[in-house]
C-alpha cells in the first residue's frame, strides 16, 4: 500500500506556520510500513486542490488530506472532492454524498474517507488536535486492516496526560520486549499516546501477550493513563464528574475559552460544567466583583481569590480559574482549583509555538481536575 500525504493551506504554504500534522501523519504511517509516495502543500485554491488529489490518487492507492474542511469561504477540500468524484454536496456530514464520516456527526470537527475504484480517499481536518484523534482512531486501524488481514497482529492505543513524553519512555525503558512486540509514541500540546504492538502465532495468543503487555504498562504508569484507543480527556472527566456528581464553575483568562468549546462537544457536560462569561482579568474582576490586577498585583493571590469567589457564586462543589500570564520572560499557565477542602494550584512554564498555548492550558486544566476527583473521590473512579 501507498500513501500520499497533501496539506491544504496558504498559512502552510506561505511557511507561516510549521506543517506538523504531516510531519505526524508520515510517521504514524512509517510505524505501519505503508510507503509514502510524496508529501505535496497546496493554497486555498479549489482547482489547485482537486488537481492535487487527482495526480495523488494516480500515484498511490491512498490519498490522505488535510485542511479545509472548515465552513469558511476559501475552504475548498469538500468541493474539491466532490468535483474529481463527481458526487453531490450534502448538507448533512459528511458533505458529500456516499462518503463515510470520520468523527462524531455534530460535532465541531469530522473528516471523510471515500473508496472509489481509483484509490480511497481521506480527509482530515486541519486542527492538530482533532487530526491526530480522528488519525490514531479511524484512519490508522483503517488502513491497519487493508494491508494486513491476518487478525494475529495489531496494536492498542493508551492514552495518557500531564507526564512528558521523555518520562514515559523512562519509566517503560525496563519493560522486557520481545521481537514481536514494541512500543511507539505520539505527543501533542501535554498528551502523550502510546501504541502497544504485538505480532503472534494466533489471535489467541496476540490477545494473551497484548493483555501481559497492557497489564506490564500500566504497572509503570498507573493513572497517568486516562484511556484507550477512542477515549478522549474531556470525556474522560464529564464521567468522573457525573459519577461523583460533581458540579464544576470554569473562567478562563486569555484562553480564547478553548476549554468552553472543547467541554461543549461532550454529552452531558452542560449539566455539570458551567463556565463564566468571561474572556479576560478584566471581565472576570468585572463580574465577581474583585479589583482589577496591576503591575504590582500578586497574580497567584488574586487567582486563588477569584476560585473562592466563583465557587461560592456559582454554588458549585469545585471552581477552576484557567490564566494564562504572557510576559516578556514567556508564558506562565495558572491553575487554580477552589473545593471544600482548599485551593490547589499548579503552574507550569510554556515555551512551544504559540499557536499551541491555549491547547496545553487546556489538557493542564483537564488534568488538574480529573486528579482532585481521582484524590478526593478514590472509591469511585470513573475512568
Amino acid at each position: 500500500m501507498k500513501v500520499e500525504v497533501i496539506s491544504i493551506g496558504n498559512e502552510l504554504l506561505l511557511g507561516d506556520i510549521l506543517d506538523t500534522n504531516a510531519t505526524h501523519i508520515i510517521r504514524s504511517l512509517d510505524e505501519l510500513d505503508i510507503g509514502i509516495t510524496c508529501k505535496i502543500t497546496v493554497g486555498d485554491d479549489l482547482e489547485t486542490i482537486a488537481d492535487a488529489i487527482r495526480s495523488a490518487l494516480r500515484r498511490a492507492d491512498v490519498a490522505l488530506v488535510t485542511g479545509g474542511l472548515g465552513q469558511d469561504a476559501n475552504d475548498f477540500t469538500r468541493p474539491a472532492v466532490a468535483q474529481i468524484t463527481g458526487r453531490a454536496l450534502i448538507d448533512t456530514p459528511p458533505s458529500v454524498a456516499g462518503a463515510t464520516i470520520l468523527g462524531i456527526p455534530g460535532q465541531p470537527a469530522h473528516g471523510l474517507l471515500l473508496e472509489k475504484s481509483a484509490g480511497t480517499l481521506i480527509c482530515l481536518p486541519g486542527s492538530h488536535r482533532h487530526m491526530a484523534y480522528l488519525l490514531e482512531t479511524e484512519v490508522l486501524p483503517f488502513l491497519q486492516k487493508q494491508q494486513h488481514k491476518d487478525d494475529a497482529a495489531g496494536w492498542v492505543l493508551l492514552r495518557t496526560a500531564g507526564i512528558m513524553e521523555s518520562t514515559i519512555i523512562q519509566q517503560l525503558s525496563s519493560l522486557e520486549l520481545d521481537r514481536n512486540q514494541r512500543l511507539t509514541y505520539a505527543s501533542f500540546a501535554g498528551q502523550t499516546d502510546i501504541r502497544l504492538w504485538v505480532t503472534a502465532s494466533s489471535r489467541e495468543a496476540y490477545r494473551e501477550d497484548m493483555l501481559r503487555l497492557i497489564n506490564a504498562v500500566y504497572r509503570q504508569l498507573g493513572d497517568n493513563i486516562y484511556g484507550r484507543d477512542k477515549d478522549r480527556l474531556e470525556n474522560v472527566l464529564v464521567r468522573q464528574l457525573m459519577t461523583h456528581n460533581i458540579r464544576l464553575a470554569v473562567a478562563e483568562c486569555h484562553t480564547g475559552r478553548v476549554l468552553s468549546q472543547i467541554m461543549a462537544t461532550v454529552p452531558g457536560a452542560q449539566e455539570l460544567a458551567w463556565f463564566a462569561p468571561v474572556n479576560n482579568q478584566i471581565g472576570l474582576a468585572a463580574y465577581l466583583g474583585l479589583e482589577p490586577l496591576t503591575l504590582d498585583s500578586d497574580l497567584t493571590r488574586w487567582c486563588r481569590l477569584a476560585a473562592e469567589i466563583l465557587r461560592s457564586q456559582a454554588e458549585s462543589d469545585l471552581a477552576l480559574v484557567l490564566y494564562n500570564n504572557v510576559s516578556r520572560s514567556g508564558v506562565q499557565i495558572l491553575l487554580t482549583l477552589a473545593s471544600e477542602s482548599g485551593i490547589s494550584v499548579m503552574q507550569r512554564s510554556f515555551g512551544g509555538h504559540p499557536d499551541n498555548i491555549s491547547q496545553w492550558a487546556t489538557t493542564l486544566a483537564l488534568v488538574h481536575v480529573r486528579r482532585w476527583l481521582l484524590t478526593h473521590r478514590p472509591a469511585q473512579q470513573g475512568v
